[in-house]
């Protein structure tokens, strides 16, 4: 961090910038839900979620996927190429929770029967696994995030259709890759939340800020929910939902996820 340059803060990390051009994410202790409403710090918060982040940069990294990561300097700080974010972030979704739930249970949201993992099944119920995920995108530099449809982005020339489409498969082989790991750990992975941005090294559009961590992440106990139909979160819902103390369900699925 050495003669680093303040960039931002955004919710739970502060950016930096080095004087050889990479960019430094100094995860925080800081926790906010509903849109920014609900706001603390929780020792050891910022520690775990950066630790986790890198692990799982690592692993995509040995899978193919091309991301900004380019190295972990402990406790808690990620270094990084700099890249030009998108103003979207895409959501996948394996179950139907959450805002999904609400917005389907209003009818603003329709969700085709194939995902229903009940064949003839006319609707879903909440906390219904999907047959494949659900991906949505939404903004990222409003006040409110909201959904936004493809045919916004394009219009926004924000993102052509081959870059979107891009996006999805990526998004969906990142996933794929985190539920066969999460699994033999015990947990699943309900849903997820990516940002993606444009290589300054010509690499493309590449991930980047953070991934698999509880705070962008629905990680669920695998064997209270597949026996007693019984959602224990290990993620940010602790928080939102005031179920418990935060830096305990972190270091614990942290620990669990690592091991």
């Amino acid at each position: 961090m050495k003669n680093a340059k303040y960039i931002r803060s955004g919710k739970a990390k502060d950016i930096y910038r080095r004087p050889d051009g990479n960019i430094v994410f100094v995860f925080t202790d800081r926790v906010t839900a509903f849109d920014g409403k609900k706001k603390a710090s929780f020792k050891n918060k910022g520690e775990l979620c950066c630790k986790l982040s890198c692990f799982w940069f690592e692993k995509l990294q040995a899978e193919g996927i091309k991301t900004h990561f380019k190295e972990y300097v402990p406790p808690n700080e990620l270094v990084a190429e700099e890249v030009s974010l998108l103003p979207v972030e895409v959501i996948a979704r394996n179950f139907l929770y959450g805002s999904l739930w609400r917005r389907y249970k209003k009818g603003e949201v329709d969700i085709s029967s194939d995902f229903f993992v009940r064949e003839g099944a006319k609707e879903l119920g909440e906390g219904a696994p999907l047959a494949k995920s659900f991906l949505e995108f939404t903004t990222k530099f409003e006040r409110v995030d909201r959904p936004i449809t493809e045919e916004e982005i394009i219009e926004n020339a924000w993102m052509d259709k081959g870059e979107i489409e891009h996006i999805k498969r990526e998004t969906i082989r990142i996933g794929d890759i985190m539920k066969s790991y999460l699994t033999q750990k015990g947990i699943i992975l309900a849903d997820f939340k990516l940002e993606y941005g444009r290589s300054k090294e010509g690499r493309g559009i590449i991930l980047a800020d953070e991934v698999g961590t509880p705070d962008g992440c629905r990680f669920w106990d695998k064997e209270a929910y597949e026996k007693r139909g019984e959602i224990i979160s290990f993620d940010k819902d602790v928080f939102r939902e005031g179920k418990g103390d935060l830096s305990e369900v972190y270091l614990d699925v942290c620990k669990r996820i690592m091991a």
